[in-house]
């Protein structure tokens, strides 16, 4: 399987080979030809400039400039006449000066085609030198008359050595170019992959069971996000594995009660006192406190999954919280003179509140429950009831311990439960969470607030209700 690493430099690579291609087409196998064909249509306006001249009648700036023309191009001029006499002859001696030299056929040919009325390119090689020529015949008009025909030599060699130069000149700036992006394209890919092979690491670890790896990315891109996002999910799998073994640790601890307690009183029933109502009562009232109390566990379970699943439909109706509240402290009648923890209404007679009542009477018992499990004896519980303009506030309050600040923002979490708690507390750790799942489903707001071993309130807000 090839890496990341390695496609992203083939693709750089293959990027610069193609661009030092089309270098090497354009620069070397077309340069000569395109370069060529540039210069002949310079030298072709220069000269068809200059013939103007003598249509004004200044032969000698003709000539000027001509041989200015013609020394500085390292090429011959000739004039030719109708009848094909010469009169006008200039350039440098040497091989650009050899225009008499030129094979007659092909003079006869560019002045027959000029003389026609042409512009005339032909290409040649020198019969002595062997060197490349390009032949052009202009025709020249006087007075609006053809009158002449000028042609002109110059050699291809410096457009042919200029093209050599340029061949090892590229062919050094290539391999300094490769060379270049070889380590540049390599240092990119891997800059570019660590990241993706840290991210790969980590998640192996996740996968593996340890969610405590973390990737260390700076980066702002795309592939930053994705790092965070990886460590975010490390971070929730931690804690959701955190809650697993919690589960199993509270599951296993607060099952294992009841049972124990079920099973004593059971083989003392069978062994020693079924023979005695009294004590035959009171351990058959355990039992059934017990085995209540292992069904409301499971009871708790099965709501929060339905609830969290969303497969549930919300009855809503107008109905008075004073009711509703009254109905839930009177549970709680027993364990108030049991744990000796006050119940404290602070209710106004006329609250409506629009909702499920059956529900919201799920949420008061969670809270009052979860407030009787943070109190110690001699505490007190408040439960009273806020006018807000368009909502009915209802609060739950406790003298408890407090809630730590680091564990307020787990609290709603399933099977979590806070370190201090009073030497009454029950459950798995669920209530919350399905109190969470019911306000939520409403719609509504809520939250806690929470002053360490003074006060602990929780609370929500219901959507006022009219009769």
């Amino acid at each position: 399987m090839k890496s990341i690493r390695f496609k992203l430099w083939a693709g750089m690579m293959s990027l610069v080979l193609v661009v030092l291609i089309l270098l090497w087409l354009f620069q070397i196998v077309f340069m000569e030809s395109f370069y060529t064909q540039m210069r002949i249509a310079d030298i072709k306006d220069k000269a068809i400039s200059i013939t103007k001249l003598l249509d004004e009648g200044k032969r000698q700036d003709f000539q000027d400039q001509m041989d200015a023309l013609a020394y500085e191009n390292n090429m011959s001029i000739e004039l030719l006449d109708k009848a094909g006499k010469s009169s006008y002859l200039t350039g440098p001696s040497g091989v650009g000066g050899q225009l008499p030299m030129i094979k007659n056929s092909a003079r006869v040919q560019v002045y027959d085609e000029a003389l026609a009325g042409h512009e005339v390119t032909v290409p040649l090689t020198h019969p002595r030198f062997g060197n490349k020529f390009m032949l052009i015949g202009l025709p020249v008009n006087i007075a609006g008359e053809l009158s002449a025909v000028l042609i002109i030599s110059f050699p291809l060699a410096p457009v042919e050595d200029t093209a050599t130069i340029l061949k090892w000149q590229l062919f050094y700036i290539s391999l300094i170019l490769l060379a270049a992006a070889l380590l540049i394209s390599f240092l990119l890919a891997r800059s570019f992959t660590r990241p993706i092979v840290d991210i790969k690491k980590a998640a192996e670890k996740m996968a593996g069971g340890d969610f405590s790896a973390r990737i260390n990315s700076k980066q702002e891109d795309e592939i930053g996000q994705l790092a965070q996002t990886v460590n975010y999910l490390g971070q929730q799998l931690s804690q959701i594995d955190q809650i697993r073994k919690d589960l199993i640790a509270n599951v296993s601890h607060e099952l294992r009660t009841p049972l124990t307690l079920i099973r004593g009183y059971a083989e003392t029933l069978r062994d020693v006192t079924g023979s005695a109502p009294d004590k035959r009562e009171k351990q058959l009232g355990i039992i059934i406190e017990e085995t209540e109390r292992l069904s409301g566990m499971v009871d708790d379970i099965l709501n929060l999954s339905r609830l969290q699943s969303g497969y549930f439909e919300l009855n809503k109706s107008c109905f008075g919280i004073k009711h509703l509240v009254d109905r839930v402290a009177k549970r709680y009648d027993l364990l108030s003179k049991k744990t000796g923890v006050s119940i404290i209404l602070q209710l106004s007679d006329d609250a409506m509140v629009e909702a499920d009542e059956a529900r919201v009477e799920q949420v008061l018992y969670n809270l009052v429950n979860n407030a009787f499990n943070h109190t110690p004896a001699g505490g007190r519980i408040t439960i009273r009831d806020v006018d807000l303009s368009q909502k009915v506030r209802i609060e739950v309050a406790d003298t408890g311990s407090g809630i730590p600040e680091e564990d307020i923002t787990h609290i709603w979490d399933r099977y979590y439960k806070a370190e201090t708690t009073a030497a009454n507390t029950v459950g798995i750790g669920l209530g919350l969470a399905i109190v969470k799942a019911v306000l939520e489903a409403h719609g509504a707001d809520f939250g806690v607030d929470s002053q360490k071993d003074v006060m602990t309130t929780f609370w929500f807000e219901l959507k006022k209700g009219t009769i």
